[in-house]
């Protein structure tokens, strides 16, 4: 498995089953439960001084519920967030 921030081969496992950390660039990808991915990267965004924020990359795919009637299926999160604050500074 590569990296999709950076093409790298060397990841560590992170903490959420299925999720890895990139060891060259630290980027976090993986596959997990959406409400896993929710620990690792709030659905939020950042608010913080773009000037002093540390970025990270992140590319998850998801499976979870966010209808009442059931699962919409695999949902991919993937983008850039503040690891102090856990939020999104860009999607995409």
């Amino acid at each position: 498995m590569n990296c999709p921030c950076c093409s790298g081969k060397r990841h560590a496992p992170h903490t959420t089953i299925g999720v890895y950390v990139c060891e060259d660039c630290g980027a976090i990808h993986g596959q997990c439960y959406l409400g896993d991915s929710f620990a690792i990267v709030l659905p939020y965004w950042d608010d913080a001084d773009p000037a002093t924020r540390e970025q990270v990359y992140f590319d998850l795919d998801c499976l979870g519920a966010r209808k009442r009637k059931g699962s919409k299926g695999i949902e991919r999160r993937h983008g850039w967030f503040n690891p102090a604050t856990r939020k999104i500074i860009q999607v995409g």
